[in-house]
This record gives structure tokens, sequence and C-alpha cells, in this order.
């Protein structure tokens, strides 16, 4: 191997290679060549001769060390290097091949900090080593899911090997706009913010001192960021600029820590929008699983009887449980989607709706199974159900938590509808209309993590929570688009009340169900169509603005019934809760006297003891017990073996504390109950019988 004499010795001591290693450097060549040759003996003789005879020099042990690796000597190996380290605890060379000796075990993250720390201890115009350092770092960090230190390392090998075309074409490649496999903010070419226009001179001296250390090594760039947020804490863009740096590092917990102080001090929203949106793309790295919205739960597991297991994914694809599946013969690997079975339909027209959704991913290599999910209910619901059908072929089941792939991240929100007779589109928009659902009447009410565990509707408009949720609906929206999701979320937008562009608009009326809290609470529901008024209820109700609500449910009751929908409890009862909430029992008994005339009057009474019902419990949350059980005891003599009403009655004087009276009912309702072979409510009668003990 041709070195410069005057070059920095490729050990990392920092000294010229003629005065550093040269005196050995021969003897190691030879010893090489030979082993190239296929003489290993003959060049391990070699370089234990080295190290005999320069027993002080931390590169012989260190090139022995690489030389017993290279001949699967894994042991010896470590122990040469370990020598070499001893004698020289920044020994740079040392720490890149300890990288490797981790990476080959498969610890990546080990690898990566020694591959780190070796950057820190090489030359700095050992440019050719130090850029190969880096790539390791880009390909580690990746393995690791932090595209966004993956990314600032790679420019790092490019800058220290600009002739390095392939680099240049990865680089491009995996960081560019047509790689669908990472979100906008994973690819985002980030730049520090500057100082703020009122700080002093010392300060932006410091500043500037800290934006040179940027040059060198990150580890000083965080340090110098540290520094200015201690002088200063409610310096937002130092907060910014030390997330940056963490981020940079992959040191992505820190990272999110430094973002979450700069979000709550940034004004501009659109500024802290993009900040957490970063923050949520870290959040799914390895080491963050504890403070992600996302992860990836999977199980590893051996089967004793591969072919039984094989027969049993051959009758999940007859049952339409099984998606896309492929087979790699070469290398002998399964892989698929498992799908979830929906549930029972009540007609055929819900049941032509129904499709299954995403359960898990599925690999099978060899007798080894892989199955993974970022649902961790639904994936435990799959095992069992696997374990039920091929029994003692599972064993030894090994389950793990690690972070979420990018294009994984909302794929548990998706369903496979039936395409009927090449029905392409009707399959879409079911899809479509799935999807629509499940963020807003599920996601949208779902606590999230990084909101500080409330929901978006609870996070949306409140400071910090408000500003971190509109980045994540952005990370999201970019998860969406790598799947090419059929959703807009601007809708999202307009019902969190987060502004965006208004949604489209429907060909006849305005689009009410895409309406936020506020735009419902302004609408006059005097100029509402029927339908509308029903819509916009349903729209509120799912926002959970039930005062919002109330106000079309007014409406709605307030207007004659309609032949199609003459059932109107729904709405009458939905007031009557409103009332109770705010302790007005005595406007709750006027809604349900309303609603039982309303529905002896366009239902024919249909409703009646639903009414009855409500009155009792009415009459008992105002403290009326004598009147509530009267109420209770005309509603039992109509309806005797209806269980229902006595279990609701006993309730009711329980939470009355009225003991006494919550046994009457009960001990009647039990011996009905048994009477009944009705096991579930036996046991709940004794339940509330215990209770009514105690309370008597």
């Amino acid at each position: 191997m041709a070195i410069d004499l005057y070059s920095s010795c490729p050990c990392g001591s920092g000294k010229k290679f003629k005065w550093c290693c040269q005196p050995i450097q021969e003897q190691i060549d030879k010893a090489y060549q030979q082993n190239t040759d296929g003489q290993h003996e003959a060049a391990l003789r070699i370089m234990n001769q080295v190290t005999q005879e320069h027993a002080d020099n931390p590169q012989a042990w260190g090139q022995l060390a690489q030389l017993l690796f290279s001949n699967e000597q894994a042991e010896e190996a470590e122990t040469a290097l370990e020598k070499a380290l001893t004698l020289d605890k920044d020994y740079a060379f040392g720490y890149m091949l300890k990288g490797h000796f981790r990476l080959y075990e498969g610890e990546i993250a080990g690898a990566l900090m020694l591959f780190r720390r070796a950057t820190e201890l090489y030359d700095p115009e050992t440019k050719t080593i130090l850029a190969q350092l880096y790539f390791n770092i880009f390909d580690c960090e990746m393995r690791l899911n932090h595209p966004v230190a993956a990314h600032v390392a790679a420019e790092k090998a490019l800058h220290l090997n600009p002739a390095n075309e392939e680099l240049r074409s990865g680089l491009a490649t995996v960081f560019g706009p047509e790689n669908s496999n990472l979100p906008q903010a994973a690819k985002k070419e980030y730049r520090y913010q500057t100082a703020a226009a009122s700080a002093g001179s010392e300060r932006r001296a410091a500043w500037d001192k800290a934006l040179a250390q940027t040059k060198g090594r990150l580890k000083d760039a965080v340090q110098a960021f540290q520094a200015l947020t201690g002088e200063d804490e409610n310096d937002a863009a130092a907060w910014y600029n030390l997330g940056l740096s963490h981020a940079w590092n992959g040191n992505n917990l820190a990272a999110v820590d430094a973002l979450d102080r700069y979000v709550g001090l940034e004004e501009d929203d659109v500024k802290a929008e993009e900040a957490w949106a970063l923050a949520e793309t870290l959040l799914c790295g390895q080491g963050t699983e504890d403070r992600a919205n996302f992860v990836e739960h999977s199980v590893v597991v051996p089967l004793a009887n591969p072919e039984k297991f094989v027969t049993y994914l051959g009758e999940l694809e007859q049952q339409g449980l099984l998606f896309g599946a492929r087979v790699d013969e070469e290398n002998g690997i399964l892989s698929a989607l498992l799908l979830e079975k929906p549930g029972p339909a009540l007609t055929a027209e819900q049941e032509a709706q129904q499709a299954p959704r995403f359960s898990a991913h599925l690999v099978f290599m060899g007798n080894v199974l892989r199955i993974w999910s970022t649902n961790k209910e639904r994936l435990e619901k799959q095992f069992r159900s696997m374990e039920s059908q091929i029994g003692p072929s599972v064993s030894q089941a090994s389950w793990v938590r690690g972070p979420v792939k990018f294009q994984d991240v909302l794929v548990e929100f998706f369903i496979f509808p039936r395409v009927l007779s090449g029905d392409q589109a009707g399959a879409g928009a079911l899809l479509a209309k799935h999807i629509e659902r499940e963020f807003e009447e599920g996601w949208i009410h779902r606590p999230a993590k990084s909101l500080g565990n409330v929901s978006p509707t609870e996070a949306a408009g409140k400071g910090k929570a408000g500003k971190k949720l509109r980045g994540l609906l952005r990370f999201i929206e970019d998860c969406g688009a790598m799947l090419k999701l059929p959703y807009d979320f601007n809708r999202l937008r307009q019902k969190l009340g987060l502004g965006g562009e208004a949604a489209p608009q429907k060909a006849v009326g305005v689009d009410v169900s895409a309406m936020n809290v506020a735009e419902l609470a302004g609408v006059d529901v005097k100029t509402l169509e029927p339908g509308q008024l029903e819509q916009a209820f349903q729209a509120a109700m799912k926002l959970d603005a039930r005062e919002v609500a109330g106000q079309f449910a007014h409406e709605i009751v307030a207007r004659p019934a309609s032949a199609e929908r003459p059932d109107r409890y729904f709405w009458h009862n939905h007031l009557v809760q409103l009332a109770l909430a705010r302790g007005d029992t005595g406007a709750a008994l006027e809604h349900v006297n309303d609603g039982e005339k309303d529905d002896c009057e366009g239902n024919e009474g249909r409703r009646r003891n639903d009414y009855e019902l409500r009155r009792g419990q009415v009459h008992a949350k105002a403290g009326q017990f004598a009147e509530a059980q009267d109420v209770f005891d005309r509603l039992i003599a109509r309806s005797p073996d209806d269980l229902k009403y006595r279990a609701a009655a006993a309730e009711s004087m329980i939470s009355g504390k009225q003991g006494q009276r919550a046994k009457t009912y009960l001990s009647a309702g039990l011996d009905l109950a048994k009477k009944q072979q009705n096991r579930d409510l036996e046991g709940h009668f004794q339940e509330l019988l215990g209770a009514a003990e105690r309370m008597a």
C-alpha cells in the first residue's frame, strides 16, 4: 500500500506517516499479500512477528486484529484490538475497526458510536478514511431510521470525496424528490437560524462562534448551542439550532426535547409547524419508541411444521384475508399482507360495503415467520388466530418493539374492498369513504403522545399543543402522500379550526360535514335543509362539540317530523343529556315531556317506555326518589319480563345512595335473570345487590 511519507498516518495518530507507522508498513503489506494469496498462516506469522518487535505500537496490534478477523478468528481479533486501545485510548483506526466488528455482529447502534468516535480522532487531512467513515455512519443511521442524521453524514462523505460520482448519485436518489419511502421532513436540507435582530454584540459574537463550530465536529456545535440556550432560555432560534445539531448527530430524543422548547417559544405558526413535522420524523427513529405516536410491533417465531402453516395461508387466501402474496423462489422468501375479517353485517347492503382491513405484514423464510404491524391489538389478535389454527407448530415466539417505517405510519387505516365485476371506481370510493371516517371519527379523538397525550380535538388552538398539532398533521399528510392516500387533509384542518383551503362544496348546498367547530357554531340553523341539519348534528358529535350539536337537535325537533323519520328519540334524548350535564333537571324533564308527546303524535308511541325510563332517571337525578320509584314501578308493570328496566331503576337508586329502594328491584331482577338463564345480567344484578346492601 503506497502511502505518502508526509501525509497523516492512517492509524489516526495525527503524526506524519514517515515518523509514525512507516517502519512497520512494509511487513504489514507483506502479510496482507500473503493472506490474499491464500497463505493465511504465513500472513499471521508475519503479523505476530510485527507485534513482538513493535509491542508498543497500537497500529501493529490493530492490523493484527484486522487480519485475524478476516480469517474468522473473531475472539483473537478482539483481544488484539483491546491491546491496541490499551496502548492508545485515542487510537482512531482501532475505533473504526471495532465499529466494523460490531456492524458484522448486527449491533448497529454500537457500531455507529464507534464510527462517530473515530471521526473525532482522525486528522482532518485523512479525507479518504473520513469519507468512508461518514459513509458507514450514513449506512448505520439509515438502518436505525434516522434519515436526518444520515443525510448530513452522506453530505460530509461527498464533501470529503467530491469525485465520487456514485456517492453523489446515491445521495440524490435517497434524498431526492422522487424517493417515495421518506416524508418531506426527512429529505429536506435544513439550515441553522440566525441570531435574533435584538441580540447584543457579545451574544452575536458567541452565535457566530457557534456557527463556526458546525464546520468541524457536530459534537462541538451541540456544546456551543447548549451554552447559548443556557445563557438565554427564551431564545427560540438557539433552541432550534440545538435541536438541529442533536438531530444531525443522530440523538433524536435530545433533538425532540430542544424542538419542543423551540415550538413553545416560536410565534410564527408556519415555522413552528415545520419544526414539529421534523420532530415527528425524528420520533419514528430507533430509541424513541416510548414517546412516538407510531411504533412497529413484531413477533418472530420458528415454525416446527412449515407445511402446515403454508396450508393455513392457503385457507386465508381462499377467505380473501391474504393480499399481495409474493414468492422469491431464489431466496425462499414469501411475503404478504394479512387482513382482518370484517364484523357481522346487519343487512345484505352493509355486507356488500364491508371490506377486510389491514392487520399485519408477513415474511416467511425457511421455517422462520415474522409478522408486524403498527397496531399491537390487531397483531396480537392475528397471532392468536394463527396459534389456534396451527397449534403446536407455533413455539418460542419473540415479541419486539421498534421504529416504524415511514410507509407503514398510516397503513392501519387501509381496507381492501372486493372488486366486483371490474368496479374499480366503486372499490376506490369505498376506500376513500373509509379513510375519511377513520380520520374524522377515529383519529381526531385519539390521544397522541407527542401532543401531551391529548387528542387532536383537545389540542387544537391551545398554545404549544396546537402548534404541535399542525406539525403532526403535516407529517401524516406527507406519509399519506407516500401511499397515495385518497384523502384531503384540509378536511381535518377545517374540522380542527386550523385553516387551510376550504373543502370542496357539493353541487347543491353547503358541505356542513366538512366544517370545524367554530364554523358549525356560526351556522344559521334556520337556513339548513332537514338532511343538512342531521349532517351538521353528526359533524358536531364527531368533533365532540355536544353543545353545538344541541343547536341542531333543537331545530330538528322543533320542526314537524317527516314520514320517513318519525322516530326522533335520539335528538330529544341528546337534549335531555345536555340539560342533565348542566345540572338543570327541570329543563331535562321538559325535554322528556316534549319527546314523549312528539312520539305519541308522530311515532304511534313506540318509544313510550324509553321516555318513561328517562323520566324516572331524571327524577332520581333531581333527588325526587318517590316520584322516580313511582315511574319505575309503572314501567316495570308494563314490561315485567324486560330486565333492563329493573337494572336501570336499581342503578339510578344506587347513584342517589338509595340502597333500600334499589334492593326491591334487584332481588326480583336477580330471580328473574336466573329463571331466564341470563348469565350476564345475573352477574350484574349480584354486583349491584352487593353495593346496595353495603349502602343500606
